[in-house]
């Protein structure tokens, strides 16, 4: 790993300033806050493959995507391993360890050479500590944040693959998504390997269901890129499927 260290530069404070103002953490925090949250980043550099932190390993510090895509996933004690999401550029991770000082609850792995934004545990509460609305701010974020585990628990018991794979597919497009002539096109290159890690699938398994939803003319691949064509049909898909 090639980390870049010392003193923010204006421009990297700038680039960081844009990411954390676009992330689920940051959104809508007072600018000036954002400002010195963004005076402490620094940029860590990672090849394919290259792990940014290990489950169970110390907190360090905050991480944002710059450039690339990073792997979250968690591997059971038999060696099976579960993708809980794949980031894109602007997504901001490790809030959890950070927050509470406890090892990290899962891995971070490079899928391509990736470089991410830095900043430190010491240097996040060194302005957490003192500001309130910082504060607030991250305590209605954790409560989103668990929200969500309860979503993906009540799918893993409750919906069949169909249905979650079209719920993952709808969840992707609202974050990843963008016009395309056919419809909606997920911006994210996803493998069917990594929609299979994130529903705890094989891959084989996936590209079955993708074929379907492709005959049903709900969605198409091209370019490694997922194209949704009817939006509404996986929608009430979705909906037959939770009735039943």
């Amino acid at each position: 790993m090639n980390s870049v260290n010392g003193p923010t530069s204006p421009q990297l404070a700038k680039i960081a300033s844009r990411i954390l103002a676009g992330s689920f953490l940051f959104e809508d925090l007072d600018p000036e806050l954002l400002e010195q949250l963004s005076s402490q980043a620094t940029v860590r550099r990672f090849e394919d493959g290259q792990l940014l932190f290990e489950k169970g390993s110390p907190a360090d510090g905050l991480y944002a995507v710059e450039a690339g895509k990073v792997r979250i996933s968690s591997v059971s004690e038999t060696g099976k391993e579960i993708v809980l999401n794949v980031l894109a550029p602007g997504a901001v991770f490790g809030e959890i360890a950070l927050l509470d000082g406890e090892p990290r609850t899962a891995s971070a792995r490079a899928v391509g050479p990736t470089r991410t934004l830095f900043i430190s545990r010491d240097d996040f509460f060194e302005i957490f500590d003192r500001e309130a609305p910082l504060r607030r701010h991250i305590t209605a974020l954790l409560c989103r944040r668990l929200r969500w585990v309860s979503d993906l628990l009540e799918d893993a018991n409750f919906l069949d693959l169909t249905a979650r794979l079209i719920k993952r597919i709808l969840w992707l497009a609202e974050r990843h998504g963008g016009p395309d002539p056919e419809g909606i096109r997920i911006a994210l290159p996803l493998s069917q390997q990594e929609l299979g890690l994130m529903l705890g699938v094989t891959r084989e398994a996936v590209n079955k269901k993708l074929r379907e939803l492709e005959k049903q003319g709900m969605i198409t691949r091209r370019d490694g890129r997922l194209i949704i064509k009817d939006s509404d049909g996986l929608k009430q898909l979705l909906a037959d499927a939770i009735k039943n």
